[in-house]
Order: C-alpha cells, then structure tokens, then sequence
C-alpha cells in the first residue's frame, strides 16, 4: 500500500457525555441477534475434542438473561473530517472498571485508510487527565467500518467526566485487505460479573493466524451503539474454528452485536503444520456442575529439545454450537519426550449454560538447548485431600538439581475409575531448595460425587 498523503496534524477530537452505568461490573464484520443460533456443533474427534460430562444437580433456566436497561449518553450525530469519522462514542463506569466504544467509518469509497491511531484520553470533573490509551489500526479498506471498544481500569475513587477520542491517519491507501474470518453462532449471556458476548469464530484461509484481536460493538432495537468490549484470539487454525468470548459493558438489553476482527503488528501467519509441529494431545477429558467446568488433556513434546511458550485454547460449546466458554494459557517449559498434564482449573459458565462438546488446540512453542536434560523436578506421595467446598491436593516436590529452583509450576489432573480425566488444577510453588524438597497442597476443582481413583501431579519450571 502506498502513502500518498497524510494529516500529520490533524487532531479530531469528540467528547463523550458521561454514561455511569449502576450495577455494572466488567471483567468487514458479521451482525448477529442474540437468540440466533445455527445448529452445527463441532465434530469431536479422538484427540482434541469430545463430549462435556454432565453432573446433574438442579435444572436452571437454559435461556440467557438480560441486564434491566440503564439509560447512556451518546453523542449527538457524527464528528467527520469528510474521510475518517467517528460514530456513536459512549462510556460507561462501573467502580474503577470503564469501557468506551466507537465506530470508524471510511466515507472514501475509492481508496483505503491506514495507520490509524486514535486516542482515547479521561477526564475527571476538575478536567485533570486520569487516564489515556493508544490504539492502532493497521487499515481500514474503502467505505468499510471499523468497531472499537477501549477498557481501562482506573484508580479507586477516581470518577471519569468526559472522555475525549482524538486520530490521525494515511488516506488515499491503495488495495485493500480480505477478512478472513466470518462470526457464527452468536450469543448474548447476563453474567453476574459480565455482559458477555460469544461467537463461533471461523478460519477461511488455510493458514492460521495468531494474535487476533476482536471487537464486538452491541446496539440496541433502534440500532444505537450501547457498549461492547474487545479480547484477543491467541491463534486459529486455517480452514477452522475456535470460540470467542468476550467480556464487556452494555447500557440496555442487546438487540444485536457486530464483531471486528483486526491483525496487528504481532500478529503472524503461519501453515497449520508449522502450528503443531512437535506437539501432541494425547488424552483430554471434562466435566461440568452447574456454573462450574474442570477437567483437562494430556500432551507430549515430541523434540529432542526443550520447548517454550506454547499455548493452549479450549473451546466450550452449547448443544445448540453457541459457544458456552473458552479458556486458554501457556505451557512454559515441556522437557524432550515428555508427557505433561494442563488443568485449566475450575472455569465458570453462565447460569443456564449446558456444554456438550469441546475443542481443544494447541500452538507450538519455540525449540531451545537447555544445560538440563531433563526436568529436576518430581513429584511423591501424591494424595488427594476430600472436602465438600474446597478439595486440595497434597504432594513432595522433589528438586534434583543442585540449585534452587525459584519458579516452579504446578499442573495436578484428577482421574476416575475408567480413567478418564474428571477435574484439576494449577498453582505456582513456593521455591524448592537445591537437592531439596516441598511438602506443599494445592487447591483442585472436583465437581463428581466420587473421589478420584488416581491423581497425577505434574511440576516443572516456569522458565530459566
């Protein structure tokens, strides 16, 4: 693309009337109702996915919930410079969380925009700034929109007053940019903690992609913008799909939603070979008790290296292919050859949520000569410690090499008479002396009636 020409001054800048939600708490695109839904759920197969176990207990309400509509501030039409304008800015506070959202519209309809920057500057009632962020988008193709949503966390007691959203930008940028991904299976939950927005994100291209940032802009039944918020898909493979879960603000019931998906400068194609090269799945397993979700999987690092940063990400899915739930996280160290268990430990549903099936998808970390040969540390006596509220697990980590090891990661896996893996959790020990050991308890998530007939304990190290 080529920059023909640009506003290095041009400062465009839109004040947001306040929008203080009560009773808040936070934690070219596809537009969704919350009740729709396709039924089309995953196809499990023998090493990444499978069926969610379901402990009975008391029937809830499968039906999402809405929050009781707050009345929000929005701005009075569009602030343009006849290429790039904002739309529909709003704010809403909840203790010292506070999300903004805005759509950019490119009202060139023969050429692109690029190197977008915008920032999103707070005000208290003095007028003193107590906040700024700096957003980027890389392009914005000709007459296309661009959804964003910016969450800050503020200092306790400060109050935002106004919030002020100032950009500079390329114009006149040729070609333009294909959106691989497409937004299926949309859904609207009423968390206690969260509005939470879902969707079964689909990979068209045969490549996968990492470090996918998504907005989702929500509007109400006349179509106004009424909050949203954003996250990042850590990677998905080409020709598939992951869910996306999204944690925001909305200042009235969702009549529909619209996701934004953007690349960046961290972000990376690469083959689905490249993906997983040297990594397996060897077992996965979980199961579910009312709001509650534990389990986990079993991989090996087929090297003769060390591997570092890989990742997991664990998609949740409802009977009806919403998406009830991801999880994700790093595999810090895996030994050469070795088998290692991953707990993602308790991961909370939704009220009424029914998970069935999952998926799970791992990302190869990098390949790395170690002075060990092998992991230190070993676990002993490994015994599992029954309680109706809290169940722990009690264990030795024994460290074999001759210094102290001060970062230690510990993954514990649950199993039941059939083997199957039931439960789990993660924590990171206190250091473990050279030649030494640590008689140490960790906390499990355990949602069956029977204790486990097996437990695994897995430490290593979280680095070097």
């Amino acid at each position: 693309m080529k920059r023909t020409h640009k506003f290095p001054l041009l400062l465009l800048t839109l004040p947001l009337l306040l929008s203080l939600a009560c009773g808040f708490s936070i934690g070219d695109t596809e537009t969704d109702t919350p009740s729709e839904s396709n039924d089309q759920p995953a196809a499990p197969t023998a090493e990444t996915s499978g069926t969610v176990r379901t402990i009975p207990t008391t029937e809830s309400d499968t039906q999402p919930t809405s929050l009781p509509a707050v009345p929000a501030s929005s701005s009075d039409g569009d602030t343009s410079d006849d290429i790039l304008i904002m739309k529909d800015p709003i704010f809403i506070q909840e203790e010292r969380n506070l999300i903004t959202t805005f759509l950019f519209e490119n009202l060139d309809t023969a050429a692109g925009i690029e190197d977008i920057e915008y920032n999103v500057v707070v005000t208290d009632a003095s007028g003193t700034t107590i906040q700024t962020e700096t957003g980027y988008i890389d392009f914005l193709n000709a007459g296309a929109r661009a959804g964003v949503a910016s969450q800050m966390y503020l200092e306790e007691g400060q109050v935002a007053e106004a919030v002020d959203i100032d950009w500079v930008y390329y114009t006149d940028a040729t070609g333009s940019v294909e959106n691989p991904f497409t937004f299926e299976n949309s859904r609207y939950y009423f968390d206690p903690n969260w509005d939470r927005f879902t969707a079964v994100m689909v990979n068209n291209e045969s490549d996968a992609f990492t470090n996918v940032r998504v907005d989702v802009i929500a509007y109400d039944s006349a179509g106004l913008v009424i909050g949203g918020g954003f996250t990042y898909v850590d990677f998905i493979p080409g020709n598939d799909q992951v869910g996306v879960s999204i944690n925001g603000y909305v200042s009235d019931d969702p009549a529909s939603f619209e996701f934004f998906p953007r690349l960046n400068v961290l972000s990376q194609t690469i083959s689905n070979d490249e993906l997983t090269r040297n990594i397996n799945i060897l077992q996965t397993g979980f199961f579910y008790n009312e709001t509650t979700l534990t389990g986990g999987f079993l991989l090996q690092n087929t090297s003769d290296q060390v591997m570092k940063d890989a990742q997991y990400y664990i998609s949740i899915y409802e009977e009806d292919g919403t998406v009830a739930q991801v999880t994700n996280g790093y595999i810090n160290l895996l030994w050469p050859g070795q088998t290692y268990g991953i707990s993602p430990g308790s991961v909370q549903l939704s009220d009424g949520a029914v998970p069935s099936e999952f998926n799970v998808y791992l990302k190869s970390g990098t390949l790395e000569d170690h002075d060990l040969a092998a992991n230190p540390l070993t676990a002993q006596d490994v015994t599992f410690l029954p309680d109706p509220n809290y169940p722990k697990v009690s264990l030795t980590i024994n460290n074999a090499h001759s210094e102290e090891v001060d970062n230690p990661y510990l993954s514990v896996l649950l199993f039941n008479a059939e083997d199957e893996i039931i439960g789990g959790g993660y924590s990171y020990p206190d250091p473990i002396p050279a030649n030494g050991s640590l008689v140490y308890e960790i906390y499990v998530t355990h949602v069956t009636s029977d204790p486990p007939a097996r437990v695994e304990a897995y430490p290593t190290l979280t680095s070097w």
